[in-house]
């Protein structure tokens, strides 16, 4: 997830980008997808968060939010396409979960976005999200389901010291020994 600071630091800001990221990122920790996903929301068209090359990107503009996908940075850039216009933070949430369960259940393994979008079209993905009223909320709904088996904060253990021992760092797990290391260099 990469957020610009949005409409609460920054003069351009026309939406809280930085919450809208927040709020994504808490709705997609854990998931499982054919290959790495890159989500941004940048707060204004100037687009800091470089929204239009991620996989799934918000560009937030005066009517609503913009959204963009099958973008890829890199070696070989691929501007995102616009999926569709939303007027609320809610639709781009759900319109984002249901973007995700479709890339899920159609891509293969280890395709990215970019290029599951440039096999299929862009036309097949807008016609299973918006040809039907049901499609956004019940890939939206298999995708908050799915969710709940993997819903982990992953920064939660850690915070609490549970996981302490995991993230020491080596010199306390094995500590240096000069014995040894002369040895070596004597060699």
């Amino acid at each position: 997830m990469k957020t610009c600071v949005g409409s609460e630091w920054c003069r351009f800001g026309t939406q809280d980008s930085t919450g809208l990221g927040v709020k994504l990122e808490q709705m997609t920790w854990g998931s499982w997808m054919p290959h790495k996903f890159k989500i941004a929301v940048s707060g204004c068209p100037r687009n800091c968060a470089e929204a239009t090359i991620k996989d799934f990107g918000v560009v937030c503009v005066d009517s609503g939010y913009e959204l963009h996908v099958g973008g890829n940075g890199g070696i070989k850039v691929r501007a995102t396409d616009l999926l569709c216009k939303v007027e609320t933070e809610a639709e781009a949430m759900e319109v984002c979960a249901a973007f995700i369960q479709l890339y899920r259940e159609e891509a293969w393994y280890l395709e990215r976005t970019a290029p599951w979008i440039e096999r299929v079209g862009l036309e097949h993905v807008k016609a299973a999200l918006f040809d039907s009223d049901q499609s956004v909320p019940v890939l939206a709904a298999r995708f908050r389901y799915s969710q709940q088996f993997m819903q982990d904060d992953p920064w939660a253990k850690r915070a609490a010291g549970e996981e302490a021992e995991l993230h020491q760092h080596l010199a306390e797990v094995r500590p240096f020994n000069t014995n040894v290391q002369q040895m070596e260099f004597a060699k």
